[in-house]
């Protein structure tokens, strides 16, 4: 590197970028590339201009900081990030860190402070080997090469917004693809603080993936087995913590090593998601083989879905990795679903219609539709997902659990005994 530092800020808040590039402006050695106001359009800027420093929020919507700062790294690992926040917490501090942050200053920082953290971070990046910059991250395996390996084959349940029925998603389609294949299905609840499946599936009482946290270090399919829950229906569950405030000691890194021994443990793992980018849903949609994204049908959720495709792609999350559910389709909310498809410019993998008073007693009761309602449209929707998917994957598979007979009727009545321990 020589010349002038090349800088970006990238800030939601219009009045601190025009700030900090005050403060900056009028240093001679330094040259501000550029700015952005979200986590998508600094990974933009970054590939487009390869500042030598990135000045960058913590906190924006759709994609904070820390999100946008490991994909940054993960493409430009040469680059200088410098984490910006009103807050100053050690468990923020540390996530920055583990993402690639090489400085934090707190606001309101004065000029001193801004001209050292960036001086340290610019002679530090200056002293690395090149590396060339990476255009897209690499895609997890596809859904066939990940079967031949005889790992799990990972589908992760998420969407651009709460509210639009990710849990059910998730846990009616785990149930669905044990019952239609007999194989080992897990279902884990990765929406740590607000996590619904244990409530969805009758086992609030259970263990959780707190229970894993004493063996961050020793974490094995034997540890995993003491604290999974085999539900009724065949499938083991990973629950989120009871308390909000637990899940701030589940780091993504100890989700990242529970998955990884969980893909030699089972066939399928089926994962409840919270909404939109952050250091853990990374975590999980770089291991997943398919990506249900949930829309319904309002202009806010179809702008926010549209706009998750748009940065999953800048991350390299593309393609068939990537269906598209409509959820809760009906005939009253003035939108034609096929217009849906056209404005996200991807065809509608499946369409769930909209059974409130099912649904609501399946969420009440703590059983899933599949199990109790096998005459619905809904449930007839989730079974054909089951399917559709499993034939991708092993057609012969579908074929065999056909000739063995309907299990669903036969399990009906066990939903309602609740879960087990896993032995």
């Amino acid at each position: 590197m020589a010349g002038r530092i090349r800088i970006a800020i990238v800030d939601d808040v219009q009045e601190s970028r025009d700030n900090v590039e005050r403060l900056l402006r009028f240093e001679p050695d330094i040259e501000i590339v550029g700015t952005a106001s979200r986590g998508a359009e600094a990974i933009e800027l970054a590939m487009a201009k390869e500042p030598h420093v990135i000045l960058m929020d913590v906190n924006m919507p759709d994609m904070d900081g820390i999100a946008a700062t490991t994909a940054i790294m993960s493409r430009m690992p040469n680059v200088g990030v410098i984490m910006m926040s009103v807050l100053n917490e050690p468990d923020t501090l540390r996530r920055s860190m583990l993402a690639g942050a090489r400085e934090y200053l707190v606001k309101p920082f004065s000029l001193d402070e801004l001209l050292t953290s960036v001086h340290d971070v610019y002679a530090l990046v200056s002293r690395m080997p090149q590396a060339h910059v990476v255009q897209a991250v690499p895609a997890a395996m596809p859904v066939s090469t990940a079967k031949q390996t005889g790992k799990a084959t990972i589908v992760s349940v998420t969407s651009s917004k709460g509210g639009v029925g990710r849990s059910t998603v998730a846990c009616n389609l785990a149930v669905a693809l044990r019952e239609m294949s007999g194989k080992r299905v897990a279902l884990v609840d990765a929406d740590l603080a607000f996590g619904d499946v244990g409530v969805m599936m009758n086992t609030s009482d259970a263990k959780t993936i707190i229970d894993a946290v004493s063996y961050r270090a020793q974490i094995d399919s034997d540890v995993l087995e003491t604290i999974l829950v085999q539900h009724a229906s065949g499938v083991h569950l990973l629950l989120a913590p009871v308390s909000p405030q637990d899940a701030e000691v589940v780091t993504p890194d100890l989700v990242r090593s529970i998955l990884d021994v969980m893909m030699g443990m089972f066939d399928f793992i089926v994962i409840d998601t919270r909404p939109g980018f952050d250091d853990l849903n990374l975590v999980v949609y770089d291991i997943t083989d398919t990506m249900l994204l949930l829309v319904t049908m309002d202009m806010t959720a179809i702008k926010d879905a549209r706009q998750f495709l748009e940065i999953a792609e800048l991350l390299g999350y593309s393609g068939e990795r990537i269906r598209v559910i409509l959820n809760r389709n009906n005939t009253y909310s003035g939108i034609p679903a096929e217009e849906i498809g056209e404005s996200l410019k991807r065809p509608l993998w499946a369409t769930i219609p909209d059974e409130p008073g099912p649904v609501l007693r399946s969420i009440n009761e703590g059983v899933p539709l599949v199990s109790t309602a096998a005459d619905s449209k809904i449930t007839q929707e989730f079974c054909r997902m089951a399917e559709s998917y499993l034939m991708e994957l092993d057609p012969e598979l579908v074929q065999q659990a056909a000739r063995s007979g309907p299990r669903r009727s036969s399990l009906r009545g066990m939903f309602r005994t609740g879960w087990k321990p896993a032995s």
